[in-house]
């Protein structure tokens, strides 16, 4: 099979057969991988080290923080709005402070070479971590051009191509709809489900609006109606995780510090208090809820020195 196109440059026509094109060296989701974690063992002793040497979960987010406060460009800023999945009801920093760090571990466990990332958009968040370019995925796709031959015209191939899968897409449902034929006492049946469906969205949009955020109440989260809380920066997207389980505790010397007495496993974390005069303590990993620093987890020399006030 060939194809003949048409090229402007030389006014002429030249016939290159499909199969060797197919044959060229095609960027796929695998090179991009490789590169991005190649890039990332070169980044991770430069000017991030202290972020990315030990890629744990919230030292990854600490690091978009700091990347948020420089400024991305309009590609970068996709990636990062379609991974934290940011929204125009709050804050956007805020709502990658609230953003639930253990959804980064399959970013951290990929650099620390104990898995493979297979989302895309995980890929493209390392890529912007560690600076690789050309970045995002469908960017880095676009070498694919420069690698055909001089002149091919690459969009009419894909084209083609395109119009072949429609095609074949096309044929399959015409011939599954003849297959199912659809009654019409069915549709009449089925036509009043959607009207009331409907009706009943709309009536509880207005009387039961959903809270989709939620702000800190003294030591937990509450729900609430994102358009309701006046200052943007208090304001959390909803997560019922979050919501249901993270607490500010009160501690004592009774207190179970670490699971089955090992060290390596807190059952506290801690963190300074808006005026930084005391530390406060919480119940689970990630950001202070008012200074949004990351929390640290409980230590024999915190317990000693703070808590039973020894040293």
């Amino acid at each position: 099979m060939t194809i003949d196109i048409g090229f402007q440059s030389f006014r002429e026509f030249r016939t290159i057969p499909i199969n060797s094109i197919k044959a060229m060296k095609i960027n796929t989701i695998t090179d991009y991988k490789k590169e991005v974690k190649a890039k990332y063992e070169e980044a991770k002793t430069g000017n991030f080290s202290g972020f990315l040497l030990k890629p744990s979960p919230s030292e990854l987010k600490n690091l978009c923080l700091v990347l948020f406060d420089k400024g991305y460009n309009k590609w970068d800023q996709e990636i990062v709005e379609r991974f934290f999945e940011l929204d125009d009801k709050s804050n956007k920093r805020k709502q990658i402070e609230c953003f639930e760090v253990d959804k980064l571990r399959p970013i951290s466990n990929f650099l620390k070479g104990k898995t493979e990332v297979t989302r895309v958009v995980n890929l493209d968040l390392i890529a912007i971590l560690v600076d690789f370019n050309p970045r995002p995925y469908r960017k880095f796709l676009s070498r694919n051009k420069e690698e055909l031959a001089d002149g091919v015209a690459v969009n009419e191939i894909l084209k083609i191509e395109n119009r072949e899968k429609e095609d074949r897409l096309e044929l399959a449902v015409f011939e599954e709809l003849k297959k199912k034929r659809v009654s019409k006492k069915m549709v009449f049946a089925v036509i009043p489900l959607f009207v009331f469906g409907a009706a009943g969205y709309s009536v509880k949009n207005i009387f039961f609006r959903e809270k989709n955020c939620m702000v800190w109440a003294k030591n937990h989260y509450e729900a609430v109606e994102c358009d309701k809380v006046n200052d943007s920066l208090e304001v959390c997207p909803f997560n019922q995780n979050v919501m249901d389980n993270f607490k500010k505790i009160t501690i004592c010397d009774t207190t179970t510090f670490f699971k089955n007495k090992n060290i390596d496993k807190p059952l506290v974390w801690y963190g300074k208090s808006p005026d930084k005069k005391e530390y406060e303590y919480f119940n689970q990993a990630g950001l202070h809820p008012e200074t949004a620093k990351t929390l640290k987890p409980i230590t024999q020399y915190i317990i000693r020195k703070y808590i039973l006030k020894k040293e």
